[in-house]
């Protein structure tokens, strides 16, 4: 299918979005629809054009761009803030501490309109895509791709806004679901309702969508194995284990261990071996120093206002020759704790031009141990394989570090590993959060940051830590705010 560059579409994005996701209420904004018919609706290539504005906005510093992995960051034990060279960003200091309220939600405010926005543009795309005139094929991909999207924004939205599975199962608040661009919404959803939406949006997407072809830059779109990818990480977070497996096999039969990058060849450039889906970024819609590279390296005029924890530090130390090791480099305050996973490649102006990786291969083979390892088909055997397949490609002496342990402790060494190779990807507090582990943040970690020793310890059953829908939201909607807020 052709593909429209992403410059092409911004002019289409800011007129839709300036009558649909610019007010406090974006959720109960009904779209104009005068310029909605004229510029959007009539036809196939025009609605090629706003799913590319799609992945845009997901692109985003207020979404993938930044917000949501900078966010699962420094909640966590293994990175911490360090003085900042360009601004203050009191607003990310206040998700640090703990701190957020309705009112003040460091970046959830930005994140919540931001998913909406693309939201939005999804709803108009699946609202007309039947109707429009245009090719059939190019018509069910386009709509297959909006499925999977909006899919995967609303999961992200429920991990960030929604309490865990783990809390109160289904029962739990979950997300006003807005599912097409007319619609009014007040009402918050169950969490229940919340995961069967976004479960039947990646498998409506993956079911009509074509066959992955694995040309050069495929994996910028959805494709049918991304799909797969997506719902085995949905079913982990909802503790539905046999699915999360099954899911995960989908896509090791496609991508296997010949695909994981190795002790010589763990390098983050764009659409590596293990490349499922990652969103690009190049200088058309780059965000400078407000991207998310530039959030964690020092050097070239980057910010480097985030680094790695003496604790974290010392986790990369326990392998003989671990490559995730080498990312490390020096750091503003002149030791050596920028992780540096994500490099520009356009030299120094462009400080965040590099793609953002959404889900890898690497993350699969620790899905599928972890659901084994909870008792899906094959059990802790099975567990211990998928997860040494990881581990014999991170280290040069694996009889030693060789994985053989079970039961809780197998179970903590997943999770512990999960923190080595998913680090700055968008997993760090989530992954504490939906396995109901505490977030223990260790004082010496966190010394002249400004954060005092009583904000650092959080429980994962806390409401603190999720954002809570934004006040100027409730206030416009009507709906109930997240209980404890």
């Amino acid at each position: 299918m052709t593909r429209i560059p992403y410059l092409k579409i911004i002019c289409l994005s800011v007129i839709l979005f300036t009558h649909q996701g610019c007010s406090e209420d974006i959720l109960t904004q009904t779209p104009d629809h005068v310029i909605s018919e004229s510029l959007v609706v009539n036809s196939v290539e025009k609605l090629q054009n706003l799913l590319t504005g799609s992945y845009n906005e997901i692109s985003s510093e207020a979404y993938l761009g930044r917000a949501l992995y900078k966010r699962a960051a420094v909640k966590g034990p293994d990175f911490r803030f360090v003085k900042t060279t360009y601004n203050p960003r009191n607003y990310e200091q206040t998700e640090y501490r703990y701190e957020e309220s309705s009112n003040n939600n460091g970046s959830g405010y930005d994140m919540w309109l931001q998913c909406y926005k693309a939201i939005g543009n999804l709803n108009l795309i699946l609202d007309n895509i039947d109707a429009a005139e245009g090719n059939d094929s190019e018509r069910q991909q386009i709509k297959a791709e909006a499925l999977a999207l909006r899919g995967m924004v609303y999961f992200d939205l429920a991990r960030t806004f929604a309490y865990p599975w783990i809390k109160e199962g289904g029962s739990a608040q979950g997300l006003p679901l807005k599912l097409t661009s007319s619609e009014l919404v007040v009402e918050r959803s169950s969490l229940e309702e919340t995961y069967e939406h976004i479960i039947s949006d990646l498998e409506a997407g993956a079911e009509l969508i074509e066959e992955n072809t694995w040309t050069a830059e495929s994996t910028k779109y959805m494709t049918r194995t991304g799909i797969h990818a997506l719902l085995a990480r949905v079913y982990l977070y909802k503790q539905d284990w046999e699915n999360a497996l099954q899911y995960a096999q989908m896509v090791l039969a496609v991508k296997g261990e010949a695909d994981l990058m190795g002790v010589n060849a763990y390098v983050f450039n764009d659409y590596t071996s293990e490349s499922l889906f990652e969103i690009s970024i190049d200088s058309e819609n780059s965000v400078g120093s407000n991207g998310l590279g530039a959030q964690f390296d020092f050097r070239e005029g980057g910010q480097g206002d985030v680094i790695a924890t003496q604790t974290f530090v010392d986790l990369l130390q326990t392998y003989e020759g671990d490559p995730r090791a080498a990312l490390l480099t020096g750091d503003k305050e002149g030791a050596n704790a920028a992780f540096v996973k994500y490099i520009n490649r356009e030299g120094g102006s462009g400080l965040s031009i590099h793609n953002v990786p959404v889900i890898r291969l690497s993350e699969i083979y620790l899905i599928a141990a972890e659901a084994c390892a909870h008792g899906a088909t094959g059990g802790e055997s099975q567990a211990l394989v998928y997860l040494n397949m990881l581990i014999s490609k991170r280290t040069t002496d694996f009889d030693v570090h060789k994985a053989t342990e079970s039961g809780e402790a197998l179970r903590d060494r997943i999770a512990q590993e999960r923190r080595r190779e998913l680090a700055l990807e968008g997993h760090g507090v989530y992954d504490f959060i939906r396995t109901g582990r505490d977030i223990i943040r260790l004082e010496s970690d966190h010394v002249n940051t400004g954060v005092n020793a009583n904000n650092l310890d959080i429980s994962a059953s806390s409401y603190k830590t999720i954002y809570p829908i934004p006040a100027s939201e409730i206030e416009a909607s009507g709906m109930k705010q997240t209980e404890g807020y």
